[in-house]
């Protein structure tokens, strides 16, 4: 049966990054879509004839009532970015109920209503392997409140499925990238910009990416194909990039020239360790720290070729070919 045929597609954080470009996807193809938002405003780019709008929080569960009724398949991209609960005092906690607590709530109510969800996790459920290639027979070793709280809400989703035979099927996210996204990618070339990054050196290091049109055909292919019923896959664009590798990158698709020389090694891990010294010190985190360090220069590799295999998932771009449309976007939110 083709899926414009069946019942509502509910997407929860339909407003996001994500949602919105899996919203459009579905009305392109038919679908009639729900959207979950909190607040009314924030919903208008998605407004169309086939887009109902349905006011409320995953955190308050009286306010579902009613969310799944006539829904055939749930999108549940809905969750708290890093980025939101900083400065939180509470991390942690915050992290768990917008996460599990809220993923508690939706399943809840699509109980004995929806034929299928599919959740949308993050590679951070697993941890990062350094230089090994992680893929979904890997033990997860999920590291900070972020991690932990997706793996324990895939759990139970996947929990859910089994319980009430509902088809459920995780999509674990590497980095998503494209124009308008969020995260550490943008803030990287705008540091670039800026002139405000460091010539790193090459260090080899391999990172896992993937484009955000091509997270919606993975939700669409999970959607649509019963074998994903009860699977767990890892979605990346197939490629490892080094650090080095995507500054060169974006040197080149802002006009500037690629340094000749770069930051030895041991500088940066000077650096890095006197940035841990200041933040015991003071009581908090530094800017530039032994993490930090491990992030612009650590692995966190993965492999996408189960969804390859099995449901016949094939990436459309990388990083370098979507970098001009990224660097349009950021030239015009910064010209505004």
């Amino acid at each position: 049966m083709d899926v414009q045929e069946r019942g509502i597609a509910l997407v929860t954080g339909g407003t996001g990054f994500i949602g919105t470009h899996l919203v459009a996807a579905l009305t392109q193809r038919g679908n009639r879509v729900r959207v979950l938002t909190r607040q009314h405003e924030s919903a208008v780019s998605v407004q169309v004839a086939t887009v109902s709008l349905f006011a409320g929080d995953l955190a308050e569960r009286p306010s579902l009532h009613g969310l799944c009724d006539g829904v055939d398949t749930v999108f549940h991209c809905a969750g708290l970015a890093h980025t939101e609960a900083q400065g939180n005092e509470d991390y942690s906690g915050a992290q768990w109920r917008a996460t599990v607590d809220g993923t508690e709530n939706l399943l809840e109510e699509a109980a004995g209503k929806v034929r299928s969800i599919i959740y949308l996790s993050s590679v951070k459920a697993m941890g990062e392997g350094g230089e090994q290639e992680l893929d979904e027979s890997s033990v997860p070793h999920p590291e900070g409140a972020y991690g932990q709280a997706r793996l324990a809400a895939e759990a139970r989703v996947l929990e859910f499925g089994r319980r009430h035979g509902v088809r459920v099927c995780i999509l674990r996210l590497s980095m998503v990238y494209g124009a308008g996204c969020k995260g550490n990618l943008p803030r990287m070339i705008a540091a670039v910009d800026r002139n405000r990054f460091p010539p790193l050196p090459e260090t080899g290091n391999r990172r896992s990416m993937v484009y955000v049109e091509d997270v919606v055909q993975a939700a669409l292919l999970a959607a649509d194909n019963d074998r994903a019923a009860g699977q767990v896959y890892i979605v990346t664009d197939g490629k490892g990039y080094s650090t080095r590798q995507i500054y060169e990158w974006i040197c080149s698709a802002l006009g500037k020239p690629i340094p000749r020389w770069t930051v030895p090694p041991g500088l940066l891990r000077s650096a890095a360790l006197a940035g841990d010294l200041i933040g015991t010190v003071r009581g908090r985190s530094f800017a530039f720290n032994s993490r930090a360090l491990e992030k612009l220069l650590g692995s966190a590799w993965y492999s996408s070729r189960k969804i390859t295999e099995e449901l016949g998932y094939h990436p459309s771009c990388d990083v370098e070919r979507a970098l001009p449309e990224m660097i349009a976007a950021y030239r015009q939110c910064h010209s505004s």
